[in-house]
């Protein structure tokens, strides 16, 4: 476990801090009750539960103009408040992302023993991931999605693959995908949401006082970034219990979400516990703070709970990139604070701690931060 101090605000214009009674011990499930924006004190507070819509076009212009700083600051606000916000002005063609939304289809339409086939054996984000394989919340029936990892792909005898064997690895693609239908718009859409990522990361920096570089070593080092295509057939069934994807949070650093139009993205309000829909933007990327920002800031910037249910009727189909970073990175606060009582733990220990307890027996795929009642698995 990590122990943490109590959060200060001081560099964020407030001298408002957790309350003198409150536990310093940082359990991973806990994050979002132990270091979420709006602290015990506040959760009373009239809601004005807002997630913005930003539009980053001027900052990748010119990162030094009057325009750009508002962007940071627009950013930071986001962050520390809802801890989602929606993306426009990335620059990413929209041609790129319909290419790689039909690319999913096309997967998600072939039989099904081909895509079993497709279950890697060893790496935990690489590959097919079978409908079922995740229960992301507590007192739920399993997830009602399917989906495919698509990470780096780095030859299996590289020092960096055998360094972090769980992490780091191959890609495996469908053989009887034509590479034009598949491999390629998905490894284009990749490189092209990394370089996205980045500069998202240099607004965060920005938008924190511990300098530009505070992600330097984060993104150094073949940083572990994972895109997973995901399906959610349409849910034949009005039991409260089934969902897309249940009560979750993201446990990495951030993850930018490509969605098609369907809907059922939900973001809860913290202070009423109301489920707030995310309405599809076809020209936005939704991107939401993971648990380690929240960790790194001591929960200024906020890992919100989120979750998918989808009623459309029809198809599903999303894309989300996740951005976890040097598996060899150490996660301890900005501020320099050491842990209390506990030690640091790198990206990959962090990292491969949820793996072990997100799936039942079986499952393959990526971890995440609190669920209702347990540590889950990310979606969305």
């Amino acid at each position: 476990m990590f122990i943490l101090h109590p959060l200060s605000l001081t560099h964020f214009g407030s001298t408002n801090s957790i309350p003198s009674h409150f536990p310093n011990i940082f359990i991973p499930h806990q994050i979002y009750a132990m270091y979420s924006y709006y602290r015990p004190g506040n959760m009373n507070a009239p809601s004005n539960f807002h997630i913005p819509t930003i539009d980053i076009g001027p900052y990748l212009e010119d990162a030094s103009t009057d325009a750009a700083k508002k962007v940071v600051d627009d950013v930071r606000n986001a962050c520390m408040t809802a801890g989602f916000f929606s993306l426009v002005g990335h620059g990413i063609p929209r041609e790129m992302q319909d290419n790689v939304l039909d690319a999913a289809k096309r997967f998600f339409d072939l039989p099904v023993a081909e895509k079993e086939a497709l279950r890697h054996p060893l790496i935990k984000n690489r590959g097919y991931e079978v409908i079922g394989s995740q229960t992301l919340q507590e007192d739920t029936l399993p997830d009602l999605k399917e989906g495919f990892y698509i990470g780096k792909d780095l030859p299996i005898e590289s020092e960096k693959v055998k360094a972090h064997p769980e992490l780091l690895g191959q890609n495996m693609f469908p053989a009887s995908l034509p590479d034009g239908d598949f491999r390629l718009p998905t490894e284009a859409y990749y490189a092209a949401v990394l370089d996205l990522a980045m500069r998202v990361l240099e607004i965060l920096a920005k938008g924190l006082p511990y300098g530009d570089d505070i992600f330097h070593e984060f993104v150094s080092n073949d940083p572990v970034c994972i895109m997973r295509l995901l399906h959610y057939p349409p849910q034949a069934t009005h039991d409260e219990r089934q969902l897309g994807a249940g009560a979750h949070t993201d446990f990495g650093a951030i993850t930018l979400l490509l969605q098609d139009t369907a809907g059922g993205l939900q973001v809860q309000d913290p202070h009423t516990q109301a489920w707030h829909e995310v309405a599809p933007n076809r020209d936005a990327y939704v991107v939401n703070i993971g648990d380690m920002l929240a960790l790194w800031t001591k929960g200024i910037y906020r890992s919100a709970v989120h979750r998918v249910i989808n009623t459309s009727g029809g198809h599903r189909y999303s894309v989300p990139f996740f951005f976890d970073g040097n598996a060899e990175a150490q996660l301890r606060p900005f501020d320099g604070s050491e842990p209390v009582g506990g030690r640091v733990v790198t990206v990959e220990e962090h990292m491969l701690q949820r793996l072990s307890s997100s799936y039942r027996s079986g499952g393959v795929g990526r971890g995440a931060g609190r669920g209702v009642g347990r540590t889950v698995s990310a979606s969305a």
